[in-house]
Protein backbone atom coordinates (compact mmCIF):
# COMPACT_ATOMS: atom_id res chain seq x y z
CA UNK A 1 0.00 0.00 0.00
CA UNK A 2 1.11 3.78 -0.62
CA UNK A 3 1.94 5.20 2.85
CA UNK A 4 -0.29 8.24 3.23
CA UNK A 5 2.79 10.66 4.44
CA UNK A 6 0.41 13.59 5.65
CA UNK A 7 -1.29 10.93 8.34
CA UNK A 8 1.75 9.55 8.65
CA UNK A 9 2.87 12.94 10.30
CA UNK A 10 -0.54 14.24 11.82
CA UNK A 11 -0.24 10.68 13.73
CA UNK A 12 3.57 10.89 14.80
CA UNK A 13 4.90 11.50 18.21
CA UNK A 14 8.35 12.98 19.60
CA UNK A 15 10.02 12.08 22.69
CA UNK A 16 12.41 14.75 23.14
CA UNK A 17 13.70 12.86 26.82
CA UNK A 18 16.91 11.35 26.62
CA UNK A 19 17.92 8.01 26.24
CA UNK A 20 20.45 6.86 28.72
CA UNK A 21 21.66 3.41 29.88
CA UNK A 22 18.87 1.24 27.90
CA UNK A 23 15.69 3.56 28.87
CA UNK A 24 14.24 6.83 28.55
CA UNK A 25 14.25 8.67 31.67
CA UNK A 26 13.68 12.28 32.98
CA UNK A 27 16.34 14.67 32.62
CA UNK A 28 18.69 16.93 35.45
CA UNK A 29 17.61 20.03 32.88
CA UNK A 30 14.78 22.26 32.95
CA UNK A 31 16.03 23.88 29.34
CA UNK A 32 13.82 23.06 26.74
CA UNK A 33 13.98 23.55 22.97
CA UNK A 34 11.19 23.70 20.11
CA UNK A 35 11.96 21.67 16.77
CA UNK A 36 10.31 23.52 13.81
CA UNK A 37 9.26 21.72 10.79
CA UNK A 38 11.38 23.70 7.32
CA UNK A 39 8.15 23.57 5.01
CA UNK A 40 5.74 24.96 7.24
CA UNK A 41 7.81 27.22 9.77
CA UNK A 42 5.40 25.75 12.23
CA UNK A 43 6.54 24.31 15.65
CA UNK A 44 6.65 20.60 15.90
CA UNK A 45 7.46 19.33 19.44
CA UNK A 46 9.77 20.06 22.37
CA UNK A 47 13.06 18.69 23.23
CA UNK A 48 14.82 18.81 26.26
CA UNK A 49 17.91 20.35 26.05
CA UNK A 50 20.37 18.34 27.56
CA UNK A 51 22.98 19.84 30.21
CA UNK A 52 26.44 18.46 31.52
CA UNK A 53 24.51 16.31 34.11
CA UNK A 54 22.75 14.13 31.35
CA UNK A 55 25.94 13.88 29.58
CA UNK A 56 27.64 12.92 32.51
CA UNK A 57 24.89 10.18 33.24
CA UNK A 58 25.11 8.75 29.56
CA UNK A 59 28.65 8.55 29.82
CA UNK A 60 28.56 6.67 33.13
CA UNK A 61 25.98 4.31 31.19
CA UNK A 62 28.33 3.90 28.32
CA UNK A 63 31.46 3.23 30.57
CA UNK A 64 29.57 0.60 32.50
CA UNK A 65 28.35 -0.94 29.36
CA UNK A 66 31.51 -0.45 27.75
CA UNK A 67 33.18 -2.65 31.19
CA UNK A 68 29.84 -5.16 31.90
CA UNK A 69 29.78 -7.19 28.41
CA UNK A 70 30.11 -4.96 25.03
CA UNK A 71 34.37 -4.96 25.20
CA UNK A 72 34.83 -8.57 25.69
CA UNK A 73 31.74 -9.83 23.74
CA UNK A 74 32.86 -12.39 21.21
CA UNK A 75 32.81 -11.12 17.25
CA UNK A 76 29.77 -12.74 16.66
CA UNK A 77 27.39 -12.30 18.94
CA UNK A 78 28.34 -8.64 18.02
CA UNK A 79 27.88 -9.33 14.73
CA UNK A 80 24.68 -10.80 15.55
CA UNK A 81 23.41 -6.96 17.44
CA UNK A 82 24.11 -5.34 14.94
CA UNK A 83 22.18 -7.24 12.08
CA UNK A 84 19.08 -7.21 14.51
CA UNK A 85 20.24 -3.01 14.91
CA UNK A 86 19.94 -2.99 10.75
CA UNK A 87 16.85 -4.96 10.88
CA UNK A 88 14.83 -3.11 13.36
CA UNK A 89 15.84 0.04 11.66
CA UNK A 90 14.56 -1.33 8.70
CA UNK A 91 11.13 -2.04 9.98
CA UNK A 92 10.90 1.40 11.65
CA UNK A 93 11.71 2.45 8.08
CA UNK A 94 9.17 4.89 7.80
CA UNK A 95 9.14 6.41 11.20
CA UNK A 96 12.51 7.40 11.07
CA UNK A 97 12.24 8.81 7.61
CA UNK A 98 9.48 10.45 8.52
CA UNK A 99 11.09 12.27 11.44
CA UNK A 100 14.16 13.46 9.49
CA UNK A 101 11.47 14.96 6.75
CA UNK A 102 9.47 16.82 9.25
CA UNK A 103 12.68 18.35 11.12
CA UNK A 104 14.60 18.75 8.45
CA UNK A 105 12.73 19.31 5.61
CA UNK A 106 14.22 16.65 2.71
CA UNK A 107 11.26 15.07 0.67
CA UNK A 108 10.36 11.96 2.10
CA UNK A 109 11.89 9.85 -0.86
CA UNK A 110 15.76 11.38 -0.34
CA UNK A 111 14.76 10.47 3.73
CA UNK A 112 13.72 7.11 2.69
CA UNK A 113 17.11 6.65 1.06
CA UNK A 114 18.97 8.12 3.44
CA UNK A 115 17.42 5.35 5.96
CA UNK A 116 18.27 2.59 3.65
CA UNK A 117 21.77 4.13 3.43
CA UNK A 118 22.02 3.63 7.04
CA UNK A 119 20.94 0.46 7.07
CA UNK A 120 23.55 -0.75 4.57
CA UNK A 121 26.14 1.20 6.61
CA UNK A 122 24.90 -0.70 9.93
CA UNK A 123 24.70 -4.51 7.92
CA UNK A 124 28.40 -3.45 6.05
CA UNK A 125 30.02 -3.14 9.92
CA UNK A 126 28.11 -6.11 11.05
CA UNK A 127 29.98 -7.96 8.34
CA UNK A 128 33.45 -6.08 9.06
CA UNK A 129 33.09 -7.58 12.33
CA UNK A 130 34.29 -11.26 11.66
CA UNK A 131 37.22 -9.74 9.54
CA UNK A 132 40.46 -10.38 10.21
CA UNK A 133 42.71 -7.88 12.44
CA UNK A 134 45.72 -7.48 13.75
CA UNK A 135 49.22 -9.68 12.96
CA UNK A 136 51.73 -11.67 13.87
CA UNK A 137 55.00 -9.45 13.92
CA UNK A 138 58.64 -11.45 12.77
CA UNK A 139 61.55 -12.04 15.40
CA UNK A 140 64.39 -13.13 15.48
CA UNK A 141 64.29 -14.98 18.82
CA UNK A 142 62.92 -18.08 19.00
CA UNK A 143 61.64 -17.80 22.47
CA UNK A 144 59.57 -14.30 21.54
CA UNK A 145 56.09 -14.29 20.67
CA UNK A 146 55.41 -10.26 19.15
CA UNK A 147 51.65 -9.72 17.69
CA UNK A 148 49.20 -6.49 16.83
CA UNK A 149 46.07 -6.61 17.51
CA UNK A 150 43.36 -3.80 17.91
CA UNK A 151 41.19 -3.08 20.86
CA UNK A 152 38.45 -0.50 21.12
CA UNK A 153 39.32 2.89 22.61
CA UNK A 154 36.16 2.69 25.24
CA UNK A 155 33.55 5.29 25.23
CA UNK A 156 32.83 7.32 21.81
CA UNK A 157 30.91 10.77 21.54
CA UNK A 158 28.94 11.33 18.26
CA UNK A 159 28.48 15.08 17.83
CA UNK A 160 26.28 14.81 14.72
CA UNK A 161 24.99 17.05 12.02
CA UNK A 162 21.34 18.01 10.83
CA UNK A 163 22.06 17.74 7.09
CA UNK A 164 21.29 13.93 7.09
CA UNK A 165 20.35 13.60 11.03
CA UNK A 166 20.59 9.52 10.92
CA UNK A 167 22.63 9.02 8.34
CA UNK A 168 25.49 11.18 9.52
CA UNK A 169 25.20 9.84 13.12
CA UNK A 170 24.64 6.12 11.83
CA UNK A 171 28.23 6.32 9.95
CA UNK A 172 30.10 7.09 13.46
CA UNK A 173 28.25 4.87 15.52
CA UNK A 174 28.42 2.20 13.25
CA UNK A 175 32.19 1.73 12.93
CA UNK A 176 32.23 2.98 16.42
CA UNK A 177 29.59 -0.13 18.01
CA UNK A 178 31.11 -2.56 15.69
CA UNK A 179 34.66 -2.12 16.65
CA UNK A 180 33.70 -2.49 20.60
CA UNK A 181 33.35 0.57 21.83
CA UNK A 182 29.91 2.10 23.42
CA UNK A 183 28.79 5.79 22.56
CA UNK A 184 27.33 8.71 23.20
CA UNK A 185 25.35 10.50 20.91
CA UNK A 186 24.64 13.91 20.79
CA UNK A 187 22.33 15.21 17.55
CA UNK A 188 21.91 18.20 16.50
CA UNK A 189 18.88 20.19 17.91
CA UNK A 190 17.67 21.09 14.44
CA UNK A 191 16.84 17.59 13.81
CA UNK A 192 17.62 15.48 16.83
CA UNK A 193 14.45 13.35 17.26
CA UNK A 194 15.64 9.87 14.29
CA UNK A 195 18.86 9.79 16.61
CA UNK A 196 16.89 9.60 19.83
CA UNK A 197 14.75 7.11 18.13
CA UNK A 198 17.68 4.52 16.95
CA UNK A 199 18.88 4.60 20.99
CA UNK A 200 15.29 3.61 21.61
CA UNK A 201 15.55 0.97 18.44
CA UNK A 202 18.78 -0.75 19.35
CA UNK A 203 17.36 -1.38 23.17
CA UNK A 204 14.42 -2.93 21.81
CA UNK A 205 16.24 -4.90 18.82
CA UNK A 206 18.24 -6.50 22.20
CA UNK A 207 21.82 -4.69 22.13
CA UNK A 208 22.88 -4.40 25.30
CA UNK A 209 22.22 -1.24 27.76
CA UNK A 210 24.64 1.55 27.65
CA UNK A 211 26.06 0.63 24.09
CA UNK A 212 24.35 3.25 22.02
CA UNK A 213 23.10 6.63 24.43
CA UNK A 214 21.48 9.78 23.19
CA UNK A 215 20.95 13.06 24.39
CA UNK A 216 19.67 15.85 22.47
CA UNK A 217 20.80 19.30 23.29
CA UNK A 218 22.59 22.18 21.92
CA UNK A 219 25.75 24.19 23.34
CA UNK A 220 26.26 22.88 26.80
CA UNK A 221 25.57 18.99 25.92
CA UNK A 222 28.22 19.11 23.15
CA UNK A 223 30.87 21.08 24.94
CA UNK A 224 30.27 18.59 28.23
CA UNK A 225 30.58 15.77 25.91
CA UNK A 226 33.72 17.47 23.83
CA UNK A 227 35.55 17.76 27.50
CA UNK A 228 35.03 14.72 28.87
CA UNK A 229 37.31 13.16 31.17
CA UNK A 230 35.50 9.69 30.62
CA UNK A 231 35.26 9.86 26.80
CA UNK A 232 37.81 8.07 24.97
CA UNK A 233 37.18 9.32 21.08
CA UNK A 234 35.03 12.20 19.71
CA UNK A 235 33.75 11.84 16.53
CA UNK A 236 32.45 15.01 14.89
CA UNK A 237 30.45 16.10 11.63
CA UNK A 238 29.48 19.85 11.02
CA UNK A 239 31.24 23.38 10.75
CA UNK A 240 34.39 23.84 10.83
CA UNK A 241 34.29 26.65 13.67
CA UNK A 242 32.54 24.39 16.61
CA UNK A 243 35.41 21.05 15.15
CA UNK A 244 37.94 23.34 15.79
CA UNK A 245 36.26 24.59 19.77
CA UNK A 246 35.89 20.63 20.05
CA UNK A 247 39.33 19.82 19.27
CA UNK A 248 40.66 22.04 22.14
CA UNK A 249 38.13 20.98 24.55
CA UNK A 250 38.89 17.10 23.58
CA UNK A 251 43.07 18.14 24.11
CA UNK A 252 42.14 20.51 27.36
CA UNK A 253 40.45 17.69 29.05
CA UNK A 254 41.94 14.44 28.81
CA UNK A 255 43.47 14.89 25.51
CA UNK A 256 41.33 12.33 23.46
CA UNK A 257 41.69 11.95 19.47
CA UNK A 258 38.93 13.53 17.54
CA UNK A 259 37.33 11.97 14.41
CA UNK A 260 36.54 15.59 12.86
CA UNK A 261 34.73 16.42 9.13
CA UNK A 262 34.53 20.04 9.10
CA UNK A 263 32.86 20.94 5.95
CA UNK A 264 34.32 21.59 2.08
CA UNK A 265 34.39 23.39 -1.01
CA UNK A 266 34.39 21.05 -3.50
CA UNK A 267 35.47 21.16 -6.81
CA UNK A 268 33.62 19.84 -10.16
CA UNK A 269 36.55 19.95 -13.11
CA UNK A 270 35.16 19.82 -16.52
CA UNK A 271 37.50 20.15 -19.92
CA UNK A 272 36.49 21.10 -23.15
CA UNK A 273 37.05 17.21 -24.25
CA UNK A 274 34.15 15.96 -22.15
CA UNK A 275 31.86 18.92 -22.26
CA UNK A 276 29.40 16.70 -24.55
CA UNK A 277 29.41 13.60 -22.45
CA UNK A 278 25.67 12.34 -21.57
CA UNK A 279 24.76 13.07 -18.26
CA UNK A 280 27.46 15.56 -17.63
CA UNK A 281 24.77 18.44 -16.57
CA UNK A 282 22.76 15.98 -14.85
CA UNK A 283 25.88 14.86 -12.36
CA UNK A 284 26.38 18.78 -12.09
CA UNK A 285 23.31 19.80 -11.13
CA UNK A 286 22.72 16.69 -9.14
CA UNK A 287 25.94 16.78 -6.81
CA UNK A 288 25.25 20.49 -6.07
CA UNK A 289 21.58 20.54 -5.84
CA UNK A 290 20.48 17.95 -3.95
CA UNK A 291 19.32 17.99 -0.35
CA UNK A 292 18.60 21.91 -1.43
CA UNK A 293 22.90 21.95 -1.49
CA UNK A 294 22.91 20.84 2.18
CA UNK A 295 25.48 18.24 1.21
CA UNK A 296 29.50 18.58 2.85
CA UNK A 297 30.75 17.26 -0.32
CA UNK A 298 28.32 18.94 -3.18
CA UNK A 299 30.73 20.01 -5.66
CA UNK A 300 29.73 23.97 -5.37
CA UNK A 301 33.08 25.18 -7.10
CA UNK A 302 32.32 24.24 -11.48
CA UNK A 303 35.63 24.57 -13.02
CA UNK A 304 35.36 24.93 -16.61
CA UNK A 305 37.79 25.08 -19.45
CA UNK A 306 37.45 28.66 -20.89
CA UNK A 307 35.17 29.00 -23.79
CA UNK A 308 32.67 26.33 -22.31
CA UNK A 309 30.92 27.61 -19.32
CA UNK A 310 27.60 29.06 -20.75
CA UNK A 311 26.67 26.65 -22.92
CA UNK A 312 27.15 24.05 -19.76
CA UNK A 313 24.87 26.50 -17.84
CA UNK A 314 21.99 26.43 -20.07
CA UNK A 315 22.48 22.26 -20.08
CA UNK A 316 22.41 22.74 -15.84
CA UNK A 317 19.49 24.59 -15.87
CA UNK A 318 17.56 22.37 -18.18
CA UNK A 319 18.50 19.40 -16.00
CA UNK A 320 17.75 20.97 -12.76
CA UNK A 321 14.34 21.46 -13.97
CA UNK A 322 13.92 17.73 -14.57
CA UNK A 323 15.81 16.26 -11.96
CA UNK A 324 14.37 18.64 -9.03
CA UNK A 325 10.69 19.28 -8.09
CA UNK A 326 10.01 21.56 -5.36
CA UNK A 327 7.28 21.52 -3.56
CA UNK A 328 5.44 19.87 -0.73
CA UNK A 329 8.56 17.01 1.10
CA UNK A 330 5.80 14.94 1.99
CA UNK A 331 4.61 14.67 -1.31
CA UNK A 332 6.84 11.63 -2.67
CA UNK A 333 6.91 13.18 -6.13
CA UNK A 334 8.82 16.16 -4.92
CA UNK A 335 12.93 15.99 -4.59
CA UNK A 336 13.32 19.44 -3.41
CA UNK A 337 12.90 20.83 0.12
CA UNK A 338 13.19 23.76 1.92
CA UNK A 339 16.41 24.53 3.66
CA UNK A 340 16.71 22.93 7.53
CA UNK A 341 16.12 26.30 9.31
CA UNK A 342 15.10 30.14 9.36
CA UNK A 343 18.98 30.67 10.52
CA UNK A 344 20.29 28.66 7.48
CA UNK A 345 18.35 30.43 5.13
CA UNK A 346 19.17 33.56 5.85
CA UNK A 347 22.97 32.68 5.65
CA UNK A 348 22.32 31.39 2.01
CA UNK A 349 20.83 34.39 0.64
CA UNK A 350 23.21 36.50 2.71
CA UNK A 351 25.50 35.50 0.09
CA UNK A 352 23.64 36.60 -2.69
CA UNK A 353 24.13 39.79 -1.51
CA UNK A 354 27.63 39.36 -0.91
CA UNK A 355 27.59 37.47 -4.27
CA UNK A 356 26.11 41.22 -6.35
CA UNK A 357 28.82 43.22 -4.00
CA UNK A 358 31.39 40.49 -5.97
CA UNK A 359 29.60 41.04 -9.37
CA UNK A 360 30.04 37.65 -9.53
CA UNK A 361 26.59 37.50 -11.90
CA UNK A 362 23.87 35.54 -10.07
CA UNK A 363 21.82 33.72 -12.46
CA UNK A 364 18.82 31.89 -10.31
CA UNK A 365 17.51 28.54 -11.96
CA UNK A 366 13.95 27.32 -12.16
CA UNK A 367 13.21 23.93 -10.35
CA UNK A 368 10.11 21.83 -12.00
CA UNK A 369 7.07 22.96 -10.08
CA UNK A 370 7.13 26.28 -8.58
CA UNK A 371 8.56 26.74 -5.15
CA UNK A 372 6.26 27.09 -2.37
CA UNK A 373 5.69 30.77 -0.81
CA UNK A 374 5.48 29.27 3.15
CA UNK A 375 8.75 27.07 3.62
CA UNK A 376 12.56 28.30 4.05
CA UNK A 377 13.09 27.67 0.14
CA UNK A 378 15.99 28.69 -1.88
CA UNK A 379 15.44 28.68 -5.70
CA UNK A 380 19.49 27.00 -6.84
CA UNK A 381 21.26 29.12 -8.48
CA UNK A 382 24.91 30.00 -10.24
CA UNK A 383 27.50 33.23 -10.05
CA UNK A 384 28.06 32.70 -13.57
CA UNK A 385 30.85 35.05 -13.38
CA UNK A 386 32.87 34.00 -10.24
CA UNK A 387 36.65 33.94 -9.28
CA UNK A 388 38.71 31.83 -7.13
CA UNK A 389 39.01 34.83 -5.29
CA UNK A 390 35.70 35.92 -4.13
CA UNK A 391 34.00 34.92 -0.99
CA UNK A 392 31.19 33.00 -3.15
CA UNK A 393 33.86 30.95 -4.54
CA UNK A 394 35.54 30.64 -1.16
CA UNK A 395 33.32 30.09 1.36
CA UNK A 396 31.12 27.02 2.49
CA UNK A 397 27.75 28.25 2.28
CA UNK A 398 25.83 24.59 2.28
CA UNK A 399 23.05 25.55 0.25
CA UNK A 400 22.48 25.48 -3.79
CA UNK A 401 24.72 27.85 -5.03
CA UNK A 402 27.06 27.05 -7.26
CA UNK A 403 30.24 29.55 -8.33
CA UNK A 404 31.66 28.82 -12.39
CA UNK A 405 35.45 29.37 -12.44
CA UNK A 406 36.85 29.26 -15.78
CA UNK A 407 40.38 27.77 -16.37
CA UNK A 408 42.49 27.57 -19.24
CA UNK A 409 45.25 24.75 -18.82
CA UNK A 410 45.55 21.82 -16.57
CA UNK A 411 47.67 23.44 -14.25
CA UNK A 412 45.69 26.25 -13.51
CA UNK A 413 42.90 23.78 -12.60
CA UNK A 414 44.54 22.30 -10.49
CA UNK A 415 46.34 25.53 -8.74
CA UNK A 416 42.58 27.11 -8.48
CA UNK A 417 41.41 23.39 -7.20
CA UNK A 418 43.55 23.54 -4.29
CA UNK A 419 43.05 26.82 -3.29
CA UNK A 420 40.36 26.39 -0.58
CA UNK A 421 40.63 25.83 3.02
CA UNK A 422 38.89 22.94 2.76
CA UNK A 423 40.16 19.04 0.96
CA UNK A 424 36.78 16.98 1.11
CA UNK A 425 36.16 15.74 -2.27
CA UNK A 426 36.51 16.82 -6.04
CA UNK A 427 35.21 15.51 -9.73
CA UNK A 428 37.12 15.61 -12.92
CA UNK A 429 36.06 15.06 -16.30
CA UNK A 430 37.92 14.45 -18.91
CA UNK A 431 38.66 11.17 -21.45
CA UNK A 432 42.58 11.94 -21.77
CA UNK A 433 43.92 9.31 -18.55
CA UNK A 434 47.13 10.38 -18.65
CA UNK A 435 45.27 14.08 -17.40
CA UNK A 436 42.79 12.13 -14.84
CA UNK A 437 45.81 10.05 -13.11
CA UNK A 438 47.87 13.43 -13.04
CA UNK A 439 45.33 15.45 -11.27
CA UNK A 440 44.12 12.37 -8.95
CA UNK A 441 47.47 12.54 -7.56
CA UNK A 442 47.80 16.83 -7.80
CA UNK A 443 44.18 17.41 -6.22
CA UNK A 444 44.17 17.94 -2.25
CA UNK A 445 41.11 16.38 -1.58
CA UNK A 446 40.20 12.74 0.44
CA UNK A 447 37.55 11.80 -2.29
CA UNK A 448 37.94 12.21 -6.07
CA UNK A 449 36.07 10.98 -9.46
CA UNK A 450 37.05 10.72 -12.19
CA UNK A 451 34.26 10.37 -14.79
CA UNK A 452 33.52 9.87 -18.26
CA UNK A 453 30.01 8.75 -17.14
CA UNK A 454 27.19 9.88 -14.44
CA UNK A 455 26.72 6.46 -13.34
CA UNK A 456 26.60 5.89 -9.82
CA UNK A 457 29.65 4.94 -7.91
CA UNK A 458 30.79 2.56 -5.02
CA UNK A 459 29.00 3.33 -2.05
CA UNK A 460 30.79 5.51 0.55
CA UNK A 461 31.26 2.29 2.88
CA UNK A 462 33.26 0.88 0.87
CA UNK A 463 35.56 3.56 -0.14
CA UNK A 464 37.51 4.75 3.32
CA UNK A 465 38.83 8.18 2.49
CA UNK A 466 40.44 11.17 4.94
CA UNK A 467 39.88 14.67 4.32
CA UNK A 468 42.28 17.05 3.59
CA UNK A 469 43.70 20.31 5.62
CA UNK A 470 40.44 22.34 7.25
CA UNK A 471 37.71 19.38 6.32
CA UNK A 472 39.40 17.51 8.96
CA UNK A 473 40.89 14.53 9.81
CA UNK A 474 40.22 10.50 10.19
CA UNK A 475 39.21 7.97 8.33
CA UNK A 476 35.24 7.42 6.88
CA UNK A 477 34.51 3.74 5.35
CA UNK A 478 35.81 0.77 4.75
CA UNK A 479 37.94 -1.85 7.11
CA UNK A 480 39.83 1.72 8.25
CA UNK A 481 36.87 3.27 9.20
CA UNK A 482 36.39 0.57 11.47
CA UNK A 483 39.77 0.94 12.87
CA UNK A 484 39.63 4.80 13.56
CA UNK A 485 37.64 3.93 15.89
CA UNK A 486 40.58 1.23 17.87
CA UNK A 487 43.24 2.04 19.02
CA UNK A 488 46.75 -0.60 18.00
CA UNK A 489 48.16 -2.56 20.58
CA UNK A 490 51.83 -4.46 20.64
CA UNK A 491 51.65 -7.98 22.66
CA UNK A 492 54.70 -9.95 23.28
CA UNK A 493 54.89 -13.25 24.89
CA UNK A 494 58.68 -14.30 25.55
CA UNK A 495 59.65 -17.53 27.46
CA UNK A 496 62.80 -19.04 28.67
Amino acid sequence: MTTDWHAAARAITFDGRPFIGGDVGPSRSRASFTTVCPSTEQPLATMVDGNAEDIDRAVAAARSGFAGSWRSIAPEARQAHLEALAGAMLAQRDELALMDCLEMGMPISSALAAVDEAIRFTRYYAAAIAQPRGEVAHADAANIWAMNWYEPRGVVGIISSWNFPLLVAVSAIAPAIAAGNTVVAKPSPVAPSSVLALARIAAEAGLPAGVINAVAGGGEAGAALAGHNDVDQIGFVGSAATGRRIMVAAGQSNGKPVMLEGGGKSPQIVFADAVDLDGLADSIAASAFANSGQICVARTRLLVERGSGDALIDRVREATARLFAAGDPLDPSVSYGPLASRAQRDRVQSYLDIGADEKADHRPIATGGTLPDRGYFVAPGIFAAASGTMRVAREEIFGPLIALIPFGDEAEAVRIANDTPHGLAATLWTRDIGRARRMARDIDAGRIDIRTSAAPGAPLQLMPAEPFGGSGHGVLGGQQGMRAYQRLKSVQIITE
